[in-house]
């Protein structure tokens, strides 16, 4: 029975998801991920046990056993990976991708893809929007004169390329609503291109803007003549938003001394802005109507000409994204690292210790900057292999709902997703992944026919596995969040503090080395050298590949151990300095 609130309520959700892992630093913390993953498993679980779900068909059983293996795979990577501990934490991540896609699942045909993708679009605005306001009107958002770190000049997200890609994701959806929906919807989301294409130049994200024009190349060669016509001709005043933007430099790249600096210049953008996005208006209502009415595909000459222009412009860009930074070196380390352990990988998180112990510069870096490469040396060709399937399912979902009204802006927005994340480290920012799982899973779901509900065995099959997921995750907030507590206590010189809350972490986490190294470090900094050296020991033993334990149980050892602990930390990383 069809539920006219079912689609208002999954649009919703999807916005809050999107918004709220966006907002919450780009969701790169376990506590981010393990919140998303609760409210999906509970969502997903009351669903099925309230109202059923579809039974899946290829797509949705591609994407989703793809996604559970790889959950899976990456928590049992813990068996013999090099940093046990990191193999757990990244399963969560995995997990909460997985949630992700189930919930879109049991939703099924019931839910129109517009408003699946509608809420994603829609949650990445506020994130937009603030930084749009930030950088343009420091003086009017309360903005600190200094910059206190390098991610804060793409605040909320923390990233500037996750931010970017991720206006990326929204502008190519809104291009897809703007050609095709109705008029008022139509016109909101022409205006909007304006913002999401100056917010776009100010993030200089090169890898980001080669992955709009693969979109763009995607949507042209699928898109009917029309829509295809409509998309080109309002991306014109939006590409003048976003020169206006660059051309500005004390806005795009204020001095970190002051950042107020970017307000004068930024208010005449804002008006200039202002008066795009009012002609966007203007012509959205008056030109969008008759150009969209053309039903073929455009001719195949003109279609490859403006994808060849695209993909030149694409390809002109592409040395500019590895210019100036150490992702080859990344690279090089990766498949270092995936020939030393070419059949299972050396498990989920490990390449940080790869990239300190070889190295040839004193950089810092967590990831290889590489879903694919990063994932081959971390869980070796089955990994990878699930990752592809995972990610090539949907396109090949897209790709058959061509015809239909949202289908090539899906498609463009998911080919963007995949080239992105192939020179970043797209996979670890929950905030910037969720969204593309989920309009993955609308594209599975929508391009598999109706094939009715599911079995009740398969059903409380499946409501016992979502009850476990959801159990699971509850415990894992519970470790993560009272880490966190542990670490802020610290931070603030509250050491007794943190050594009950990181006690009450390893309750619910004991795999946490982490959590022994915040009551290694309180109980240093309270005069308690004993019990600070057995808690330094138990990370070691947990995590034998974390460099700065060893450092600190060197600080607080005599003798041989010393000398023995000092060797370890400088084999782990020989060049020293912050992880």
């Amino acid at each position: 029975m069809a539920r006219w609130w079912l689609g208002p309520a999954v649009g919703t959700a999807a916005f809050a998801l999107t918004a709220g892992t966006a907002w919450d630093e780009g969701g790169f913390h376990a506590v981010a991920w393990d919140r998303a993953l609760i409210g999906l498993a509970v969502l997903a679980f009351a669903a099925v046990l309230l109202d059923g779900a579809p039974r899946p068909g290829r797509h949705v059983t591609a994407l989703l056993g793809a996604l559970a293996f790889l959950t899976a795979w990456t928590a049992a990577s813990w068996l013999w990976s090099d940093s046990p501990p990191a193999a757990l934490d990244e399963a969560q991540r995995v997990a909460a991708y997985l949630a992700a896609a189930v919930a879109v699942a049991v939703a099924g045909r019931r839910v129109p893809p517009a408003w699946l993708v509608g809420g994603v679009a829609a949650g990445i605005v506020p994130a937009a929007a603030w930084n749009l306001a930030v950088r343009l009107a420091p003086d009017w958002t309360g903005r600190a004169p200094q910059r206190a770190d390098i991610g804060a000049l793409a605040t909320p997200v923390g990233y500037a390329n996750g931010l970017a890609l991720l206006v990326v994701l929204a502008l190519l959806l809104a291009l897809g609503f703007a050609a095709t929906a109705g008029r008022a919807v139509s016109a909101v989301a022409a205006v909007l291109l304006v913002p999401f294409a100056a917010d776009l130049a100010l993030q200089q994200s090169t890898g980001a803007d080669a992955a709009l024009v693969a979109g763009l190349v995607a949507l042209v060669l699928v898109a009917r003549r029309g829509r295809a016509v409509v998309s080109l001709a309002l991306l014109v005043l939006p590409l003048a938003a976003a020169v206006a933007v660059a051309r500005v430099g004390s806005v795009v790249s204020p001095p970190a001394l002051d950042l107020t600096a970017a307000a004068g210049p930024g208010h005449r953008l804002l008006l200039a802005l202002a008066l795009l996005a009012a002609a966007q208006l203007a012509g959205a209502i008056l030109l969008v109507p008759p150009l969209a009415r053309g039903g073929r595909p455009l001719p195949a000459r003109v279609a490859a000409a403006t994808a060849a222009l695209l993909l030149a412009a694409g390809l002109a860009a592409a040395p500019f994204a590895l210019h100036g930074n150490l992702r080859a070196g990344y690279w090089r380390v990766a498949l270092r690292e995936y020939r030393a352990a070419p059949v299972l990988g050396s498990g989920a998180g490990t390449f940080v210790d790869w990239w300190l112990r070889t190295r040839t510069a004193a950089h810092s870096t967590q990831e290889a900057h590489s879903l694919y490469i990063e994932t081959a040396a971390e869980l070796g060709p089955a990994g990878l292999l699930a990752v592809l399937v995972a990610l090539g399912a949907p396109l090949v979902a897209a790709l058959r709902l061509r015809t239909t009204t949202l289908g090539p802006a899906l498609l463009a927005a998911l080919v963007a997703y995949d080239v992105h994340a192939a020179v970043d480290f797209d996979w670890e920012l929950a905030g910037v992944t969720l969204p593309a799982v989920l309009l993955g899973a609308t594209a599975a779901v929508h391009a598999d026919p109706e094939r009715g509900p599911l079995q009740a065995r398969s059903r409380r099959g499946l409501v016992i596995a979502l009850a476990g997921l959801g159990a699971a995750a509850i415990l894992a907030l519970a470790g993560s969040t009272r880490l966190a507590a542990a670490q802020a206590a610290e931070s603030s010189g509250r050491f007794d503090a943190a050594v009950a809350d990181a006690r009450r972490a390893l309750r619910y986490a004991p795999w946490s080395a982490d959590a022994w190294r915040v009551i290694g470090e309180s109980r240093l900094a309270a005069g308690d050298s004993t019990g600070a050296r057995d808690a330094f020991r138990s990370a070691v033993r947990l995590d034998p590949n974390d460099w700065s334990a060893w450092v600190e149980l060197a600080h607080v050892s005599t003798g041989e151990p010393r000398r023995s602990a000092e060797a370890e930390a400088t084999r782990l990383n020989p060049l020293g300095g912050e992880r």
